[in-house]
Formats: C-alpha cells, sequence, structure tokens
C-alpha cells in the first residue's frame, strides 16, 4: 500500500497527503481502506453503478473476442461480487458470449476462466476460418456456374493521320 501511496502524484498524491494528515498517528491503512477511500473521492457512487449496469449488460455482439475479453475485464472491477472467484469470473464471461460461439463451446471442459478464453478465442478462430473457406467456395461455385459469352474486342481507336487528313483537291 505504501509503494501505491508513494507513486500517487497531482492532485491524487495532494489528496493522499491530506488524507493521511487526517488519520491518527501510526495509523496502518490496508490496500482495501486504500481503495475505499480512493473511489470515494474520485469515483462518485452514481458512476460505479452506471458501470455495474453496464457489466451486467455486456455481451459479446458483434465484437470479436478479444475485445469483449478488454471489456469484459475493464468492467469487471466495479462488479467484483461477480468476478471474485475464477468459478463466477467464468460465468460472467459465458453469459455475455455471442450465441453461436457459446453453442459451439458448449460442450468444454475448461475449468479456469483463462483455460475457458483460450479455447473459445482457438474456437473463434476455427468459425472465422471456416466462414472464409465456406465462402470462398460459394465464389467459386458462383463464378463457375455463370455462362460467359465471348469476349470479343473492339479494334483500338487510331487517330487519323496529320498528314493524310486533309488532303486537297
Amino acid at each position: 500500500m505504501e509503494y501505491a501511496a508513494h507513486k500517487l502524484e497531482g492532485k491524487a498524491g495532494v489528496w493522499w497527503s491530506h488524507h493521511w494528515a487526517s488519520l491518527p498517528a501510526n495509523a496502518v491503512v490496508t490496500w482495501d481502506q486504500f481503495k475505499t477511500a480512493f473511489r470515494d473521492t474520485y469515483v462518485p457512487q452514481g458512476l460505479m453503478t452506471i458501470k455495474h449496469t453496464e457489466f451486467m449488460n455486456l455481451t459479446q455482439g458483434t465484437k470479436s473476442l478479444t475485445k469483449y475479453l478488454h471489456a469484459f475485464n475493464n468492467l469487471s472491477r466495479y462488479a467484483t461480487e461477480f468476478v471474485d472467484t475464477d468459478a463466477k469470473k467464468l460465468a460472467s464471461f459465458k453469459r455475455g458470449l455471442w450465441p453461436k460461439l457459446s453453442n459451439n463451446i458448449a460442450g468444454n471442459k475448461s475449468t479456469t476462466f483463462n483455460e475457458f478464453v483460450s479455447d473459445a478465442l482457438t474456437q473463434e478462430n476455427s468459425n472465422a476460418i471456416y466462414a472464409a473457406s465456406k465462402n470462398r467456395k460459394r465464389a467459386y461455385e458462383a463464378g463457375a456456374s455463370q455462362s460467359k459469352a465471348p469476349e470479343t474486342s473492339k479494334p483500338a481507336y487510331r487517330a487519323p493521320n496529320a498528314m493524310t487528313r486533309y488532303r486537297l483537291p
């Protein structure tokens, strides 16, 4: 905790100096006490509530799994009661997955959050490769099935020679 307090600069450093001075002499401040005091000062309860709601409503949607993971990790600090164990974190993450990916990985036996994310990333990549190959096949079949008329070429335009263009009688 002392290291974190030592790293505070600017307004946060001034806040900590005043906060520390207001405590009894020889007070011991735990990390949780520091976090609570810091959040009470810099993160209003209304913002905490908004971010908590954003976390609860977070879904992968059209985002890549990596972008969903970053959003999940960013917002999870506002809903710590849903990520304070690996099992809760995993359940919260699964809740917001894109339904097709969730269905594809439903039988996954990963027991840790990190294992599950790794497996889900692998599955998402496999889905993308499959979709790309399917699209290439469709494009090939569409091109092969169309009858193509023989190409005819028009003669290239040639400007008349300046000497022969105007003949005088």
